[in-house]
């Protein structure tokens, strides 16, 4: 079948109205939208005016009241055509043709040092930024849009950003403000005080060994992953007679504590004499631990594949030379030996505190009456994988963190997805990561081809049932291989990544 496309051909301006002029390839325009769609898929901003011709169209866009009035907000947009399925708009290479064509002398000399590919085609972008200064001279207050190949999804964008200097507001609005704004940073002093006041306490009157356990999780709500086989095989050896064992867990490290544990997790921090915890855990980085504590990072991934902590210093989202963040940890258990010097360097801890102890939770992959009892269960859960080929969709997020973390889904070709399902007798799994912020839309027609099955925090119990991975950067890869069943990586973003 022949795949459609909406192409953009020209870009201009007059004064604030951005006109963008393209065709379709096997589309029918007529009755659809065109729209800016930013990319977490919570700004959608309608065109002010559309002139369809047969598979030609021109939309135009005023800037300073595309927003219900408003000028369209910072973000990053991509041109969408809304249809029963949306379409991306792609730039047609006569574009970058025409601006490389225009180029000035010292212009090519630099366009020619530039050594990525998606560099030279933003460069050539250049040619149609548009500028708005106030006065028309401001250096401080400056609206810009940049038509950009997004190093975030590998698509054409506009990228909006809006330069101000700190508005001098009328005289209430800026107290106003400015009590807020206090008020806030008491709070949060108020609140450290308080956690540190009770952790330093009860630190204090625990100086002695003792026999008290804390797991504590700000991204799992239950006892689940690594810390569910460690308590597990804690119970298996009645270690829970002669330990004390205590939890305090909530889903998302956005997500507030409720009032008791806001006042558990300090005493039980200085309490305990072994901390586990599973991920990052931004609380525990701001006490300091009796010597004779044990704080235990079992980290909920496996492998070395994607770089985090203090292997991402210097770049985006990534915590400065000096930061306290992960190094609290006495002891870090990580798979094999070949992880080592990765994780110590990752958590900004010694080398000879990195434990290849392997990953408690990998261990229920090699027990084949557990391997027989999930599938049951999972059978049971997902009725519609019963007699199917299960393909499993599992990639990391996009974005810097868990602010800003999104996955392009426009990147999926869903019909022709639900195609194969058909005809090879298939169901698609979709795992997003917990980050994710923007939710799977699954057509009412495709529900019988893909589940959304972000929900299971377990991600381990779903590989039993999984014929095919479909992933990029997660390293779920490791688990998946010990089922010695194949892979396929979709990392349309691999050369950005890896320059990152």
């Amino acid at each position: 079948m022949v795949k459609s496309k909406i192409y953009i051909d020209k870009i201009y301006w007059e004064r604030v109205q951005l006109f963008v002029e393209g065709h379709s390839e096997n589309l029918d325009l007529e009755d659809s939208n065109f729209v800016l769609r930013n990319l977490t898929e919570t700004r959608t901003m309608k065109a002010n005016d559309v002139k369809i011709d047969g598979n030609q169209f021109v939309c135009r866009f005023n800037v300073a009241i595309l927003d219900n009035g408003y000028y369209l907000p910072e973000d990053k947009y991509l041109l969408v055509n809304e249809q029963e399925l949306d379409y991306i708009a792609q730039l047609n290479p006569d574009v970058i043709n025409d601006a490389y064509q225009n180029l000035k002398p010292e212009q090519e000399e630099e366009y020619n040092e530039l050594e990525t590919q998606n560099g030279k085609i933003n460069f050539l972008l250049q040619t149609y930024l548009k500028e708005f200064r106030k006065g028309g001279i401001s250096k401080k207050t400056v609206y810009t849009v940049t038509p950009e190949i997004s190093s975030d999804v590998n698509e054409f964008v506009l990228d909006v950003v809006v330069t101000t200097p700190e508005v001098k507001s009328i005289y209430i609005v800026r107290k106003y403000k400015e009590l807020r704004k206090y008020f806030r940073k008491q709070s949060f002093n108020t609140r450290q005080f308080i956690f540190k006041a009770i952790f330093n306490t009860t630190k204090f009157f625990h100086l002695k060994k003792g026999n008290t356990v804390l797991f504590t999780s700000d991204s799992r709500p239950t006892m689940s992953g690594n810390f569910e086989y460690i308590y597990n095989e804690m119970l298996r050896q009645n270690l829970d007679k002669k330990y004390d064992i205590h939890t305090v867990f909530k889903a998302n490290i956005t997500d507030r504590r409720g009032i008791i544990d806001k006042f558990r997790l300090p005493y039980l921090l200085g309490k305990a004499d072994y901390i586990f915890v599973d991920d990052f855990h931004p609380l525990i980085y701001t006490v300091r631990f009796r010597r004779s504590q044990e704080v235990i990072q079992v980290w909920h991934a496996v492998g070395a594949f994607k770089t985090v902590g203090f292997s991402r210093t210097g770049k985006k989202g990534g915590p400065f030379i000096d930061s306290l963040n992960h190094r609290s940890y006495t002891k870090a258990y990580v798979s094999s030996e070949t992880d080592i010097p990765f994780y110590a360097e990752a958590f900004g801890i010694k080398e000879k505190n990195v434990v290849p102890t392997g990953v408690p939770r990998t261990d229920v992959l090699f027990d084949e009456a557990y391997a027989t009892q999930i599938k049951q269960e999972m059978e049971d859960e997902l009725p519609i994988i019963k007699g199917k080929k299960v393909i499993l969709f599992a990639p990391t997020f996009r974005g810097s963190g868990h602010g800003t973390a999104h996955y392009p889904f426009f990147k999926i070709d869903f019909e022709r997805l639900a195609r194969y399902c058909e005809k090879n007798n298939a169901v698609v799994l979709f795992k997003m990561h917990p980050f994710v912020k923007n939710r799977l839309n699954i057509a009412d027609k495709h529900k019988q081809y893909f589940v959304d099955v972000s929900d299971f925090r377990e991600v381990n119990d779903i590989l039993f049932i999984t014929d095919l991975l479909i992933s990029d950067y997660s390293s779920l890869i490791y688990e998946y291989a010990v089922f010695k069943k194949p892979m396929i990586f979709y990392a349309f973003d691999q050369k950005i990544i890896y320059d990152a």
